[in-house]
């Protein structure tokens, strides 16, 4: 059934279309998802858009069978404190609205992708219990930090932190926490704007983790995995340098002494 494009306000008067599976109610003025939140009502629904409406909260959907939703573009910020999480959704789109944190996505189990555009966010931090989550887009957020220790996502291989404000790669490197990532874009953060080479950025991360098979949208060569060994060579001796002159001037306030 769709519905998108009109001026509804209203979806209550279709909570006993039982056999419904997809819905598409995007683009009206629908101020309450309520109808969404009954045990009872849309049994078989499996697909749900939402997405630019008027509603003030996310619901505490219950829709037994879904898998897909779409809750974009409604400036949301608050979220039902009856929500608990979902065991049935793989696809959450949540882009254009004013979350500032991952907190409401908890307990899907089988949460695949969870698309967060352009929200509010400023760190990486507050998921749980999101085992199967493969894809995670955070582009034009306002995040500028990560967290030392990171709640696991054990699944994770794509995320997206284009345009967010990153100013240290010591800073992003902590992503690779998650040793399943291959495939990562932060372009238009301030560390990489400010980067002597695309080239050397390049090296740095696949340094941090070798795993990487695209890097903001390039594939991964051979001649990049070969500049990040040398990377890592070069490192060490900067850091072998470093200790040594950290040592000699201990041992010289030794003899002072």
């Amino acid at each position: 059934m769709d519905f998108s494009i009109n001026a509804i306000s209203d979806v209550s008067t279709i909570k006993d279309c039982s056999q419904l599976i997809k819905l598409n109610l995007s683009k009206n003025k629908i101020k309450s998802l309520a109808v969404f939140t009954s045990e009872e009502a849309f049994p078989n629904l499996k697909w749900l858009d939402v997405s630019h409406n008027k509603f003030g909260d996310f619901p505490a959907f219950k829709l037994p069978k879904l898998e897909y939703l779409d809750i974009s573009y409604n400036k949301l910020e608050k979220v039902n404190e009856a929500w608990t999480g979902h065991d049935k959704l793989k696809i959450v789109k949540c882009i254009d609205n004013k979350f500032k944190s991952l907190v409401p996505f908890k307990s899907m189990p089988k949460l695949e992708e969870l698309y967060m555009a352009s929200n509010s966010m400023t760190s990486l931090s507050g998921w749980e219990a999101l085992p199967a989550l493969k894809k995670l887009h955070l582009r034009r957020n306002k995040i500028d930090k990560i967290d030392e220790e990171l709640p696991e996502l054990p699944a994770l291989e794509y995320l997206n932190l284009r345009s967010n404000k990153i100013d240290k790669i010591e800073v992003f490197i902590r992503i690779f926490q998650f040793k399943t990532v291959t495939d990562v874009n932060i372009l238009n953060n301030p560390f990489e704007s400010s980067a002597s080479s695309f080239r050397l950025l390049t090296a740095q991360c696949l340094h941090a983790n070798p795993a990487i098979k695209r890097f903001c949208k390039m594939e991964i060569t051979e001649k990049n995995l070969l500049e990040a060994v040398h990377y890592g060579q070069y490192k060490h001796e900067k850091d072998e340098e470093e200790r040594k002159r950290l040592e000699a001037i201990e041992a010289a306030k030794e003899g002072e002494d």
